[in-house]
């Protein structure tokens, strides 16, 4: 059944923001052929700035447009009007979680890409498909070429793309925790799950500060660092990755959980 309503959450996210990333990647194209034709000789700079400020409103679209889809597809069908029928489907409170996670970290995803193609659009200097081509050969490459070797910088990428995944969940899942949390106030849901937001992140600021950042044996870093210390190189830094996993793990499973018993135990469509 997760397939299923991943599926489903696919066409409804990608039907509002791939056009929305195609624009962008298009706008740049433009922005790309206007520079090469000289035209402030007869036109000035206006068809340049027009272009540019195009370039800006649809690069600002692009991530505004994905954030506020993914968070009214969690909003409108789990906790909107929607819901009574989401919630009649043979699937658990959990398996719409996730499936609506999954495709927010995906779209969150493609907007990077899109941000990242438009800028190599913009600054490629000769062909464009090689320019583009370097780039992903260039950021492979400095992993398989990893001083310590092809199978530790081939596990270097895994980890990192993991870490980057589980950090990526966790805020898209600590947005969800929030607008449950707010969706439980009788009046002013939405103005509650700003201010639960608002409330949270101070806490998390506040705990990652004390656990990371405070001095003596209470503080992860340190703890890490007198445990991979003594490690060769390469073994340290996998384990300071797998502790970053498990440190980004512990409150992204703590989001979902806290989201998934609201919504079982909690829930009010009204």
């Amino acid at each position: 059944m997760l397939s299923k309503l991943t599926k489903y959450e696919w066409k409804a996210c990608a039907r509002a923001c791939l056009p929305v990333y195609g624009a962008a990647l298009i706008v740049a194209l433009i922005n790309r052929v206007l520079s090469g034709l000289q035209l402030e000789h007869t036109m000035g700079d206006v068809p340049m700035m027009i272009a540019a400020m195009m370039y800006f409103g649809v690069m600002v679209a692009v991530f505004v447009v994905t954030a506020v889809i993914l968070v009214q597809r969690f909003y409108k069908s789990l906790l909107g009007d929607e819901g009574y029928l989401m919630f009649t489907l043979p699937a658990t409170v959990g398996q719409h979680i996730w499936a609506k996670s999954i495709i927010a970290l995906v779209m969150c995803v493609l907007s990077g890409v899109a941000a990242v193609l438009s800028v190599v659009i913009l600054a490629a200097q000769s062909s464009l498909p090689q320019d583009i081509w370097n780039l992903f050969t260039d950021f492979f490459r400095v992993f398989r070429e990893s001083q310590f070797g092809a199978v530790n910088g081939m596990f270097y990428m895994i980890e990192a793309f993991a870490l980057c995944a589980l950090c990526g969940l966790f805020g898209i899942l600590f947005i969800y925790l929030c607008i449950a949390l707010g969706h439980m106030a009788k009046k002013h849901r939405v103005a509650m799950a700003v201010i639960w937001y608002f409330i949270l992140s101070t806490v998390v600021q506040i705990v990652a500060s004390f656990l990371l950042f405070s001095n003596g044996a209470t503080s992860l870093y340190q703890m890490m660092f007198s445990w991979v210390e003594h490690m060769p190189v390469a073994a340290g830094v996998h384990v300071g990755m797998l502790v970053l996993c498990i440190g980004a793990a512990i409150p992204t499973a703590a989001c979902f959980l806290g989201t998934r018993y609201i919504l079982q135990n909690k829930l009010n469509l009204e």
